[in-house]
């Protein structure tokens, strides 16, 4: 299968579903709550899912589909689309401008295509395996930061009480050590601000796969290491994840020591 033609597809239908967040910014959201009290949902999380859906469909209709609000399929071939069609709903419910599209494409378990879309900044982070990342169509790659003392930090507290309790526990001694912390409430963001340089590394207790599949992608073409928060492979980011620039991972593994206290 082409690649180019997969992007090309993922980066309009992000385009086209970011007009449509924008203009709900303002709009009655109309929101309800999925698996705890915490998770909402919104008529344009759902609005969303149905239109990339439908892109997607309409040019790939034996490719499958795993996305957040539940437009699932299986396809007669090897390909899947894993979409979270608005990350931040939280943030989006509040008007808090930091949400963003996260659309990829895998092969199996290898991914393919990845394409984050920021449409408030109006910025399109992307990437095909082995042809590098790009911002905007400007080559990204990670920072040359070399130790934690220094670093910027992206971390997620979940909407779960004691997810964000021992979230909070493990970052003490990255308080001590990093130049700043942030927790944008985006973790698609996150990871391709990872992939930008714009953060040295994020970290989440719990995601899931609509919720890195692109970043994950975006950070290797440019440079970066994504792992468990064991350091192996990640399998299941239900687990926590890890990403960084690669230069600090290993020293953002000792600080929150999240995998020896599972």
């Amino acid at each position: 299968m082409e690649k180019e033609r997969a992007l090309e597809v993922a980066v309009r239908a992000a385009r086209e579903v970011g007009a449509i967040l924008r203009a709900g910014m303002r709009a009655e959201k109309h929101a309800s709550t999925k698996s705890h009290r915490h998770d909402p949902v919104t008529i344009y999380d759902r609005r969303a899912e149905q239109w990339i859906v439908s892109a997607i469909k309409d040019a790939f209709p034996e490719h499958g589909i795993l996305s957040e609000e539940g437009m699932n399929s299986e396809g007669s071939s090897p390909y899947r689309w894993i979409i979270d069609p608005l990350d931040g709903t939280n943030n989006f419910l509040c008007g808090y401008p930091q949400f963003s599209v996260s659309i990829a494409l895998s092969r199996g378990d290898e991914l393919q295509v990845a394409c984050i879309y920021d449409p408030l900044r109006d910025e399109l982070f992307s990437a095909i395996v082995g042809e590098g990342a790009y911002l905007d169509g400007v080559s990204l790659r990670v920072s040359p930061q070399k130790t934690l003392d220094g670093s910027l930090i992206g971390v997620g507290f979940s909407s779960r009480p004691e997810r964000a309790l021992r979230t909070h526990a493990a970052m003490r001694p990255l308080l001590s050590q990093a130049r700043g912390v942030r927790m944008a409430g985006s973790a698609c963001l996150d990871l391709a601000y990872v992939a930008a340089g714009r953060l040295d590394a994020a970290w989440y207790l719990s995601l899931s796969p609509w919720d890195v599949a692109a970043g994950i992608l975006l950070i290797r073409e440019a440079g970066g290491r994504v792992s468990d928060l064991c350091g192996a492979t990640l399998i299941d980011p239900e687990t926590g994840i890890l990403a960084t620039n690669g230069a600090i991972h290993a020293e953002m593994l000792g600080a929150i020591g999240i995998g020896r206290n599972k």
